[in-house]
């Protein structure tokens, strides 16, 4: 899998622990590192600026203390989802079905009850 060498919007926000407005805001202020705007406006951050704008924001900490690592965006999605689970996505139908399983059980809500009523009477 080959390394990502830039970051979105929203990885950058994350990494920083801030909005995506105040990047947004940042962006408009001339502010922050530099950045690439793409066609259909998604912005890019290139890792090495990134790297560099961090070590000029140095504060407080020695010239050689470590930079926090740049973790690869798939690890910190799979961390969000293991410490997260998705709940399942709510069943969606069609406007034909929705009014035949309404005219049949009264409601969505009865219909989908009942679906889930005949799968637990075939699993037990």
């Amino acid at each position: 899998m080959p390394t990502e060498t830039a970051f979105n919007e929203s990885e950058l926000a994350l990494r920083w622990n801030v909005s995506t407005k105040t990047l947004q805001r940042w962006r408009s202020e001339k502010r922050g590192p530099p950045y690439l705007k793409l066609v259909s406006k998604a912005v890019r951050y290139a890792v090495d600026d990134i790297l560099a704008y961090e070590q000029q924001q140095h504060r407080g900490m020695r010239e050689d203390a470590p930079l926090p690592p740049l973790r690869p965006l798939v690890e910190t999605r799979l961390v969000a989802e293991l410490a997260a689970p998705a709940e399942p996505e709510p069943k969606r139908y069609t406007l034909s079905e929705a009014v035949a399983l309404i005219a049949q059980y009264g409601s969505l809500a009865a219909a989908e009850a009942a679906v889930v009523e005949k799968h637990d009477d075939a699993q037990g």
